[in-house]
């Protein structure tokens, strides 16, 4: 691996964190909603856990560049840990796809028939 110009550093340092921020508060639930937040983990909270755990992916995976830049840990390292990272967010973004594809279905779906029954 090469090592981070100030550019990647700032942005791996503020994934490693915010990410956990956002993941926790919506876990825990709290601050300002909106509607779309609230009808997504009502009507599709598969899909919100999804999105969750690929944050967490991506927190990982600027962990691991951050360590490797630091030299906490070795190149080779930092190499197999970031391919260890992506099999899990390969199988986290097509699972997020689907979800995402039935979700806007659904969606329509409802948009559509809440015109006709009205």
């Amino acid at each position: 691996m090469h090592t981070l110009n100030t550019h990647d550093l700032i942005v791996n340092g503020l994934a490693v964190v915010m990410m956990p921020l956002i993941i926790w508060a919506n876990l825990r639930g709290a601050g300002m909603k909106s509607s779309v937040h609230d009808y997504l983990w009502r009507e599709h909270a598969n899909l919100m856990r999804v999105t969750l755990v690929i944050l967490a992916l991506v927190t990982l995976f600027a962990a691991c560049a951050l360590l490797a830049d630091f030299g906490l840990i070795s190149p080779a390292q930092a190499e197999t840990t970031a391919m260890v990272i992506a099999i899990p967010f390969m199988v986290a973004a097509v699972a997020m796809i689907a979800l995402a594809g039935m979700s806007a279905l659904k969606l329509l779906r409802d948009w559509c028939g809440r015109g006709k029954g009205a």
